[in-house]
């Protein structure tokens, strides 16, 4: 009898798992090209009072990694705003039912930048039994749900800092290109104006001698 409880305790979780994975699976990052001085926005339809929209983003290649991001209720008003951010995570409650705006700008720099986007509705808690073995199951699945978020946030914090270094390198490497073409044109120059001087003395002073 044991057996078949731990058993029937550890099914239930996998079974939770799995439906939890399915639900979040859902909701893939999207990723928005900005060229400079442009404007782009994601919207959401908000159907319920009880529900919450999680959105978060980050900047992964271009210039100095910096945007504008806005937050539109569906009366029109604004209900966040930041400037030269490279990252951020908001929790959004509800400001009225209907479409809400989420706004990203690119006012610094030239350069074309990509931003990734998670837009998603907050997880509501698993609803809890009366009975030990739903209790049990419920935390344990809460606990790898939290943990799952967790390692997913790191994984995309570090992803983004691999994509902001390669795009450092790349720029590091055009400017290296850049400033060797550069070096190397002073050198011949400097060779050139050399070999004038060089000559015009000596012609100065077979003349003198002769």
């Amino acid at each position: 009898m044991f057996c078949k409880s731990i058993v029937g305790l550890v099914t239930s979780v996998l079974l939770l798992a799995v439906s939890v994975s399915a639900s979040k699976s859902n909701y893939a990052p999207v990723a928005i090209t900005l060229p400079s001085f442009t404007k782009e926005c994601l919207y959401y339809d908000l159907t319920s009072n009880d529900d919450s929209i999680v959105v978060s983003y980050q900047v992964l290649t271009g210039g100095n990694f910096e945007i504008d991001f806005e937050i539109t209720a569906p009366d029109g008003s604004v209900i966040a705003s930041e400037k030269q951010k490279k990252y951020s995570d908001f929790l959004l409650k509800s400001f009225g039912l209907g479409q809400y705006s989420f706004c990203f700008s690119n006012s610094y720099g030239t350069a074309l930048k990509k931003v990734e986007v998670t837009l998603e509705l907050e997880k509501t808690n698993i609803e809890t039994n009366d009975k030990p073995e739903d209790a049990i199951a419920n935390h344990a699945i809460e606990e790898i749900d939290r943990n799952l978020n967790k390692i997913t946030k790191m994984m995309n914090y570090l992803r983004a800092r691999e994509w902001r270094n390669m795009s450092t390198v790349k720029s590091t490497e055009s400017r290296l290109v850049w400033l060797s073409m550069l070096t190397m044109g002073v050198m011949v120059g400097i060779s050139l104006i050399q070999s004038v001087i060089v000559q015009f003395l000596f012609k100065d002073r077979q003349r003198n001698y002769v």
